[in-house]
């Protein structure tokens, strides 16, 4: 589900509160921008060109601020330092980065898993443009849910936690079902790129995200108008459009199945893509939908350019075949048959 993408909010508060360190005003508010002279590339046919592999990285920035930060947008180098300090120190050899469980434990294999597969605490950074927190509208960096929305992905939250560690059934175990990625696709796991691709009338981007698999979006930018509303999709319907040296994309046409914090088929977003220097593109994602928040809302995202020649955006191939499901299944059954 959705919100799993930002679970980090917990560990930053709890660093920042552990810290101490950020209830001083920082030195300077002012964020990661681009040089009075910095010009984009062109592509042939003289669009801004944003080709390439791009991606947030291996970060614990969270989605939301932490309550004690209050309107406090930017950290200074000296607060990030400490924060990375103590994720590292704080990070340990377990699951989910904790300090390793009993041994033999489904917690322990687990935090093997974990380790090899992730960078719990040695590659996670703050973003670079040293933001509080991903979101930076409303000031409070909080999302905006209506009481009865904030209710309801309350519940449906607390529901998935109790049920995650089942084993009634393929359906009941997310971490080991392939999911699908969602629009927009702001803080992937595992520190995952994405790759632009450009045509004089449309762009196309590839998502790869560790175990719930990959996905392309195809984005017109010939005007063309949006589907009717009666044809809806998983990833949306997006449509695209230059201003200036930005790109404009609104998607539209969501499914009763889309799960981005409680917004689904009225999930509306309007992203823009703005290359500030040759290794960053500033994406920013305002977020609106009033049956579930009482205002519209922005996330602000660095994407730092990935390495053309290596060419790394390895498929995760999911779990489809993941023959290691019948046994968590069946040893499921036997332990049920001792008790």
């Amino acid at each position: 589900m959705q919100y799993q993408y930002f679970s980090a909010v917990g560990l930053l508060i709890a660093i920042t509160v552990a810290l101490g360190i950020i209830s001083s005003p920082i030195d300077v508010e002012t964020p990661l921008s681009a040089a009075d002279d910095f010009a984009p590339s062109r592509t042939p046919w003289g669009d801004p060109d944003l080709q390439g592999i791009w991606g947030l990285g291996y970060t614990f920035t969270a989605l939301e601020r932490p309550d004690d930060l209050g309107e406090k947008q930017f950290l200074t180098d000296a607060e990030i330092s400490a924060l990375e300090q103590q994720h590292r120190e704080g990070s340990g050899d377990g699951a989910g980065g904790r300090a390793r469980a009993e041994r033999g434990t489904d917690e322990d294999l687990a935090g093997a898993y974990n380790q090899a597969f992730s960078a719990f605490g040695q590659h996670e950074r703050i973003v670079r443009t040293k933001r509080t927190a991903l979101i930076i509208d409303p000031a409070n960096g909080k999302i905006p849910y209506t009481p009865d929305a904030k209710d309801r992905v309350a519940a449906e939250r607390a529901l998935a936690e109790a049920t995650a560690d089942r084993a009634n059934g393929p359906e009941d175990r997310p971490n080991d079902r392939c999911d699908g990625v969602q629009v927009p696709f702001v803080k992937g796991i595992s520190g995952t790129f994405s790759r632009i691709v450009q045509t004089p009338d449309s762009v196309a981007m590839y998502y790869e995200e560790g175990h719930r698999g990959g996905g392309y979006r195809y984005i017109p930018l010939d005007g063309r108008p949006h589907l009717p509303q009666h044809i809806r999709q998983w990833m949306g319907d997006s449509r695209g459009r230059w201003d200036g040296d930005t790109l404009v994309v609104e998607t539209t046409n969501f499914t009763s199945k889309t799960d981005f914090n409680g917004s689904r088929e009225n999930l509306h977003l309007v992203e823009s893509y703005t290359q500030t220097a040759e290794d960053l593109i500033l994406q920013k994602v305002t977020v609106t939908d009033p049956s579930t928040f009482s205002q519209s809302w922005t996330i602000e995202v660095p994407l730092t350019k990935g390495s053309e020649t290596q060419n790394q955006i390895f498929e995760s191939a999911c779990h489809e075949g993941n023959y290691a499901m019948v046994s968590i299944l069946a040893g499921a059954r036997t332990l049920e048959r001792q008790d």
